[in-house]
């Protein structure tokens, strides 16, 4: 009944934005493959892939309830085998999570909105296992005779670079827990790469034995989870933010023993600020309790990644300007060779994260 083909010409992507709209979507971002199903030479249902994210599923009125949405999803689950992909994220309406699960996804988690779905492996059981094994490390234990409000509390950074402002952001933490376990956004869509936001992180807090570094995977801030803070789409952010929060106090706080997620104010970003907003509501209704930590300031200003990046487009100002922002972790890789394309990337164009 069906026919199935990459789309790829002009035509074809405005016949897929017009299905995709009158359905009350938007055409996704980020799109590395797109597949069109036809009957009778028209558009009957679209699937795209953005990287390791299944999205856009959309079956024409007509053909709805005909397993075309689970067609779809079959073939962009076998397009991603063929090019080496062994996981994928889908995120979807809450009414449609259930026809995947006949197809081997696993619900992650899903609000009043959406829902986001798991296939393949490394999962989230192994992600939580390496979480679970970094917490159970030996460590330095706090003094016999502190006293803290939480026995474990957690901060998800995106660190883009790390700067004095994250690092007051866990002290504050360290002061109310006796551990903390910090999650470093992994999405590889930030000026600074993951690997070396990640190491920046690690040796910033290297002195502090009570602070647990780790990745946080597709389960904190990606592209699956919260695409909106990569694109910067406020419209869209509560739906994400809300199922972001979700996954964190619904699933991740609860395996892994967290009572309190601290944050940063944001004085600046519209998006972040409104997931703040969700975060306090959501993450009580779950017992995991919400802390908002007044920024560091250096003079007027709140220290911030953003302001870092804005000091590293100006060459001149930079050397003395950033000693009053960043770590001498930060300041030492910044004067190395391999942070030079990083800085002129910078410099070159203007970018959200």
């Amino acid at each position: 009944m069906f026919s199935f083909q990459e789309m790829l010409v002009p035509g074809e992507f405005r016949d897929a934005e017009k299905l995709l709209r009158d359905a009350g979507l938007e055409f996704p971002e980020g799109v590395t493959f797109s597949l069109g199903a036809y009957a009778e030479g028209r558009l009957a249902g679209t699937g795209f892939l953005a990287g390791n994210v299944v999205c856009g599923i959309c079956v024409a009125p007509e053909h709805q309830g005909s397993g075309l949405a689970a067609t779809i999803v079959s073939r962009l689950v076998q397009h991603a085998l063929e090019k080496g992909l062994s996981r994928l994220m889908l995120f979807t309406k809450p009414t449609e999570a259930p026809k995947f699960g006949e197809i081997g996804f696993h619900q992650l988690a899903a609000t009043d909105s959406a829902a986001l779905l798991e296939w393949g492996k490394p999962d989230y059981a192994v992600w939580l296992e390496e979480a679970r094994a970094a917490l159970d490390a030996p460590h330095t234990a706090p003094p016999a005779d502190a006293s803290y409000d939480f026995p474990l509390g957690a901060i998800v950074m995106n660190a883009n670079p790390f700067t004095l402002g994250h690092r007051h952001l866990v002290l504050q933490a360290l002061g109310r827990c006796a551990r903390v376990i910090v999650f470093v956004v992994e999405e590889d869509a930030s000026a600074f790469p993951f690997a070396v936001r990640f190491a920046l992180v690690r040796e910033g807090l290297a002195d502090q034995t009570r602070v647990v570094v780790r990745p946080g995977g597709s389960y904190m801030v990606s592209r699956a989870s919260f695409p909106s803070y990569f694109t910067g789409k406020a419209e869209h952010s509560r739906v994400h933010a809300e199922l972001d929060c979700t996954l964190f106090a619904a699933r991740i706080a609860p395996d892994l023993g967290i009572a309190v997620r601290f944050v940063g104010e944001e004085p600046y970003c519209e998006v972040t600020a409104a997931y703040n907003t969700t975060m306090r509501d959501i993450l009580p209704r779950y017992g995991v309790e919400c802390v908002e930590v007044p920024r560091l300031a250096e003079g007027n200003a709140p220290i911030s990644a953003s302001s870092v990046r804005a000091v590293l487009r100006e060459a001149a100002s930079a050397p003395d300007a950033l000693e009053q922002l960043v770590p001498a972790s930060t300041a030492a890789f910044l004067g190395r060779p391999e942070a030079a394309p990083i800085v002129e990337a910078l410099r070159r164009e203007l970018r959200r994260h």
